[in-house]
């Protein structure tokens, strides 16, 4: 065994008191299922970061449904809880390859997706597992990769799954919750926990609020924890399709969701008129995130050109994208004064969706008459449009409003086809001021 580079005394005051007792927890299946902002993910990382430093002969494999999703939660987590903990000089961190590690005895951490990454079939000598977000992920994924964490080593082998328990009716209710024999019962260890559950985050009041806020199935999901049950669903004509399904021929319309506490959510669509099919690809969705922040992620993609209806409700953010990134200042080498010019990396095309009484409810009435069709990548469409149904009063009666809640993207997907084919709003560019 390493020596210690962290007072396990010390260590466990660094963590969430709920979490302690699965520090060196040895189940095969480690299940923490529960709330938003619960501190699930943290511990996690803590509880690998720790092994890696005092156990010999760890090939940790860190997944997630998207590999892009990876670089910014999970292994920016690691990195962060590295310098955090002052141990930049124990661990070798490779950025291009994301790839982590401990000096001291060779321990790895893998950061890999199973979208198509081919070679991850070719890892082998794995001791470890954590998949983040499970519910993401198909049961054929989990079995997979069940079947390969085999093997007989100095130490225990574990799997990890992190998730907010979208529905019942995903598969990870049914493999670890329900109709259990006593025996499949004793190689799993599941705690639940909630934001209630995490001393880090009660100073974030904003974030408390917001969860505090929700009703019906998101409460049940994200406030408390639990499984939530789909009765009303709003959208049932959609599907999934692979990524390169997404059609390239013609010129997609993009939608934006403005938001900071919330997610900030981007699509792409294709529209089939005739066929009535609507192709969806999500391009990001992300919190915390600024404005300017979005653009320089928006002008990596290439979005310049592509028309793009975005929250009318935000209207400084609008006009942030639409001319903050074009205008530019120099000094005329003839002249020697003070000229502004504009770069060709701003997006001229925005404009602020259409919105008025009865927009939402029209809106989704009308995307209810096309068939939806959602790329595989898209996960947190997914997870939106799976859990998307319509409120009930204190009587129980279902009412046409939905409940708001995790509905960014369908937001942003609402915004594009209210506006641009229910509407008709013809294009707009918008000229730098």
């Amino acid at each position: 065994m390493n020596e210690t580079i962290i007072d396990l005394r010390e260590f466990e005051s660094l963590l969430n008191p709920v979490y302690i007792p699965l520090l060196y927890d040895k189940h095969r299946y480690l299940v923490m299922k529960g709330g938003a902002g619960a501190g699930k993910s943290h511990f996690a990382c803590q509880k690998i970061l720790n092994r890696t430093m005092t156990e010999n002969g760890h090939r940790f494999l860190i997944l997630r449904k998207v590999k892009e999703t990876i670089r910014d939660s999970v292994f920016k987590l690691f990195c962060d809880y590295i310098k955090l903990w002052d141990l930049e000089d124990e661990y070798k961190i490779n950025q291009t390859n994301m790839q982590i590690t401990f000096k001291g005895n060779g321990n790895d951490i893998i950061f890999k997706g199973l979208d198509k990454d081919e070679k991850l079939k070719s890892i082998e000598r794995v001791t470890g597992l954590w998949i983040e977000e499970a519910t993401e992920i198909y049961e054929k994924d989990f079995q997979e990769l069940d079947r390969r964490l085999r093997g007989i080593f100095h130490t225990y082998m574990q799997i990890i799954l992190t998730y907010n328990p979208i529905l019942k009716s995903n598969w990870t209710y049914k493999r670890f919750f329900a109709g259990l024999t006593e025996e499949e019962k004793e190689d799993i260890r599941i705690l639940t926990t909630t934001y209630k559950d995490n001393i880090f985050i009660k100073d974030d009041k904003a974030y408390v609020k917001l969860l505090e806020g929700y009703k019906g199935n998101m409460r049940t999901v994200y406030t408390l924890g639990q499984y939530g049950l789909l009765e009303n669903a709003i959208y049932t004509n959609w599907h999934m399709i692979p990524d390169a399904e997404f059609p390239t021929a013609d010129e997609p319309v993009l939608g934006l969701d403005f938001g900071y506490i919330n997610a900030q959510a981007l699509l792409k669509t294709v529209v089939d008129m005739e066929k009535k099919i609507i192709y969806v690809h999500q391009l990001s969705y992300k919190t915390r995130q600024l404005v300017s922040e979005l653009a320089t992620d928006m002008n990596k993609m290439k979005l310049n050109n592509f028309r793009l209806i975005a929250d009318s409700e935000a209207p400084d953010k609008i006009k942030e994208l639409d001319s903050h990134y074009l205008k530019k200042e120099r000094i005329n080498k003839e002249t020697k004064k003070l000229e502004i010019y504009y770069e060709e990396n701003g997006f001229p095309y925005i404009e602020p969706a259409e919105k008025g009484k009865g927009s939402v409810l029209a809106g989704i009435d009308y995307m209810q008459q096309f068939t939806i069709l959602i790329t595989e990548s898209s996960v947190n469409m997914k997870a939106e449009i799976e859990g998307y149904q319509r409120k009930t009063d204190k009587e129980g009666n279902v009412l046409d409003e939905p409940e708001k809640g995790m509905d960014h993207l369908l937001d942003a997907l609402r915004y594009i086809m209210y506006t641009v084919y229910y509407v008709g709003s013809e294009p707009a560019f918008y000229a730098p001021e």
